[in-house]
């Protein structure tokens, strides 16, 4: 239970995320990490069950892209496959004969600017719009991501606040987002 936003820039982006989670009886959990981390140069927001957000920040070291790689290469060869692997060592990857490989969360990663939503079954595609969105608040806060015309932003700066903006709304709606905001901005 979570609000994640992005917003992908010429050149940099913007990750945000509230501060709140919840036990499996949906008691609230003011958290102590938060669910933006850095690993190795990388930004990585994770929503969904907070045990893939775990292995991601404290057992594992991201794989880092050559200076000129192509990002969607590297993102479906290198990063992704590394992921997993980390994944099924913590017993976390989930697959049954005949189905695809897939876990319980949700991911927004941002390597040198550019933003890579990574999907539940390890898929992912970014959006032509540069926005993206997660977890329980994650509607409310596009829907106020738009009002707020994020589109005409043009610089990270502008974009941050926005992103704030669009938390906190969505805190005042979503019962599992709650403040402090926190942002990340990465640049090319």
């Amino acid at each position: 239970m979570t609000t994640l936003v992005a917003v992908q820039g010429n050149g940099w982006s913007v990750l945000g995320c509230d501060s709140r989670s919840s036990d499996d009886k949906g008691r609230p959990i003011k958290m102590a990490t938060s669910k933006i981390i850095e690993n190795n140069g990388i930004l990585i927001a994770g929503s969904g069950s907070g045990r893939g957000s775990n292995i991601l920040q404290f057992g594992w070291k991201a794989p880092k892209p050559g200076p000129r790689q192509n990002l969607d290469l590297f993102m479906t060869q290198t990063f992704i496959p590394a992921m997993r692997k980390a994944f099924i060592t913590a017993g976390y990857d989930m697959k049954e004969d005949g189905e695809a490989a897939e876990h319980d969360s949700s991911f927004l990663v941002s390597i040198k600017g550019i933003i890579y939503p990574v999907f539940e079954d390890y898929s992912w595609d970014r959006d032509t719009r540069g926005i993206y969105y997660s977890g329980s608040g994650g509607d409310i806060a596009v829907g106020a991501l738009e009002a707020l015309d994020i589109q005409k932003v043009k610089n990270p700066q502008a974009a941050e606040k926005i992103v704030t903006k669009a938390i906190a709304i969505a805190s005042q709606w979503d019962i599992y987002t709650s403040e402090p905001i926190i942002t990340k901005i990465q640049f090319r």
